[in-house]
């Protein structure tokens, strides 16, 4: 049995988790609520933790480095009874829209195998304080998990602290002028702790689990089968994301029926929640390619959704990227949540919050354009044998 299967199932907010799987995907969960930006809980032990807080289109190959499409419309005649038959083709401009459709017209069909696996990296940007600080850093984890594709085969998860660094270019300059130290003190939650420049060691969730169900946060638990036969048409997604109740395993729906519980209702708040589901379906499950592509049309025209084009993801990994914008539950102000897509492949690179504007109660380094947290996917995928921990 999966213990956050089992919380989430009893609480529409989730308790403190008893594991570090459980750590991480209710980080989801939260983020899925909108608007839990730089709060974190107090960690129970010293081990790896996670803030709180993934229609027919123009094909991808017409995209090149001016963000032109070329047509084979045929222009029409400059003079009457002319006739544009081998005329040149035309270069038309590749708008926003038409970026993010090329993109879910290239969700591709990977190689199918007996695990599937992901390699996420989360960022929370932080105050350095002392004598040496003043400027920003990010607190950063990594996370690794894989699951069997049937029950049997077993599933896995691994956390560990990533180095921290210095935000932004000023940030770096402003730590070169500190001395450059290697580590830095920080707070947040009203706890003070350390960061370090150094990477910690991967930890390991020692809860042993069977395989074979993948979890969306806020929606519920699959296996591989019923993925299969999830809904393409987008308003068919729109309400397995946002309407009914969670999925649970039939494990963990016996025990509440037993305790005369039933699961949580699922819930998108407005654009940004309907994002995030679409962003923790892409990330965490191996979902297939017309299913990806039916979540992307879904959301390139969804209302609040903003079509951003082409833009960089923090790791400087191009992509198109759509985003909404929200109003932080805990008095951050306004956010931009942005989702951004790999254009050649369909794949989803990550989410990232950045400060649109900013509330009574915001530092004076949380300034408009500042990211206030991102979620990547760094890799993804299928392998036949137990995937190996990243270097």
């Amino acid at each position: 049995m999966n213990d956050l299967d089992l919380v989430r199932g009893l609480y529409d907010d989730d308790p403190p988790p008893p594991t570090r799987q459980a750590m991480a995907q209710a980080r989801a969960q939260m983020l899925s609520q909108a608007g839990t930006v730089g709060r974190r809980p107090r960690r129970p032990r010293r081990a790896w933790r996670l803030p709180l807080g993934l229609v027919a289109a123009t094909t991808v190959a017409s995209v090149i480095a001016g963000m032109a499409l070329v047509t084979n419309d045929h222009a029409e005649p400059e003079n009457p009874g002319e006739t544009s038959m081998g005329a040149a083709p035309v270069p038309q401009p590749l708008t926003s829209r038409d970026m993010m459709l090329a993109a879910a017209s290239q969700a591709e069909r990977q190689p199918q195998g007996r695990y599937w696996f992901t390699h996420q990296r989360t960022s929370l940007p932080l105050l350095a304080l002392g004598r040496t600080g003043g400027y920003v850093v990010e607190e950063r984890w990594d996370t690794f998990g894989w699951t069997g594709r049937t029950r049997g085969d077993g599933q896995a998860f691994y956390g560990r602290d990533l180095a921290g660094k210095p935000q932004t270019d000023a940030d770096v300059k402003a730590w070169h002028d500190a001395g450059s130290p290697r580590s830095w003190q920080v707070r947040s939650s009203e706890v003070t702790r350390t960061l370090s420049t150094q990477s910690g060691d991967w930890d390991a969730d020692q809860n042993k689990h069977p395989g074979g169900a993948f979890n969306i946060p806020g929606v519920g638990a699959f296996t591989y089968a019923e993925l299969q036969t999830l809904p393409t048409q987008p308003e068919d997604l729109r309400e397995l994301l946002c309407e009914g109740r969670v999925k649970l395993t039939p494990e963990v729906a016996g025990q509440l029926r037993r305790g005369g519980v039933s699961a949580a209702r699922k819930r998108c708040d407005g654009a940004s929640g309907v994002l995030d589901k679409v962003f923790f379906a892409l990330s965490n499950t191996p979902i297939p390619p017309g299913v990806r592509a039916g979540l992307m049309r879904l959301l390139t025209d969804y209302p609040g959704v903003r079509q951003l084009g082409a833009v960089a993801d923090p790791l400087g990994r191009p992509g198109v990227a759509l985003a909404a914008s929200y109003q932080s539950r805990d008095g951050w102000g306004t956010l931009q949540r942005d989702l951004i897509f790999d254009q050649r492949t369909g794949r989803v690179l990550g989410s990232r919050d950045i400060l649109q504007k900013p509330s009574p109660d915001s530092q004076s380094w949380q300034v408009p354009g500042r990211v206030l947290q991102y979620w990547l996917v760094v890799d993804s995928g299928w392998t036949d044998t137990k995937p190996n921990l990243p270097d």
